[in-house]
């Protein structure tokens, strides 16, 4: 199965549900798409690849002229997702020095990367991440690894920021999962059509775990 690598060509596939702007993509895109929503509707293991042909509007057959498998099918979009929190959030954020203002850009861009994707069922691209049982242990393991390392990532600016003496008193493990909670949990609420813009979002929820993690004066 060929992966999805161009990014201009992947943000398009989401543009008609997060814009409301007709998309032209492929079929393969289109496929990607189809079956990353009803892997969040539906789960992986009770989504067929009948399931996804039909929403696709093709056969089968039609289908597997594309996609290897099911599964290859599920490691894809979970790699691409986790291609877009390294270049999107991680790359930026490695670049700035300072611990408070490195996790203000982490939050801040990882909220902006969620809403970047919204469908009628949230940004599946995030959602699922956490289907990482279905895969097999080879694969699991890659996304696992990237997923950790960005926890790592996260947890060590906390450590820089308690170095520092800015850091409230809080565990950085515990703070680190608090702050992911956060963010992942927006991946299943927002949707493009909520009473909120996406900037007062981001500003109202990177300020409440912010809040949470640094001292007076120092948010």
């Amino acid at each position: 199965m060929r992966p999805v690598t161009n990014r201009a060509m992947n943000d398009a596939m989401w543009q008609e549900h997060t814009t409301g702007t007709p998309a032209i993509i492929g079929r393969r895109e289109q496929i990607y798409v189809h079956a990353a929503q009803l892997f969040c509707t539906r789960g992986f293991a009770a989504t067929s690849m009948a399931n996804i042909a039909d929403a696709v509007g093709i056969t089968k057959a039609g289908l597997y002229h594309f996609v290897a498998s099911k599964e290859e099918l599920l490691f894809t979009l979970m790699s691409f997702s986790m291609e877009r929190l390294e270049e999107d959030v991680v790359a930026p954020a490695r670049m700035i020095a300072d611990p408070v203002e490195r996790l203000t850009a982490i939050v801040r861009g990882h909220l902006q990367s969620v809403m970047q994707v919204t469908t009628p069922v949230g940004n599946p691209l995030t959602i699922v991440l956490e289907e990482t049982g279905a895969l097999s242990p080879d694969k699991a393991a890659l996304i696992k690894a990237r997923k950790a390392a960005y926890s790592v990532f996260v947890r060590d600016t906390l450590d820089d920021i308690k170095a520092a003496g800015q850091l409230a008193d809080v565990d950085t493990r515990m703070a680190t999962s608090a702050i992911m909670g956060i963010i992942l949990w927006l991946a299943r609420w927002h949707r493009p059509d909520g009473p909120m813009a996406v900037a007062d979002i981001v500003d109202n929820l990177s300020g409440i775990a912010l809040r949470g993690v640094l001292k007076t004066g120092d948010r």
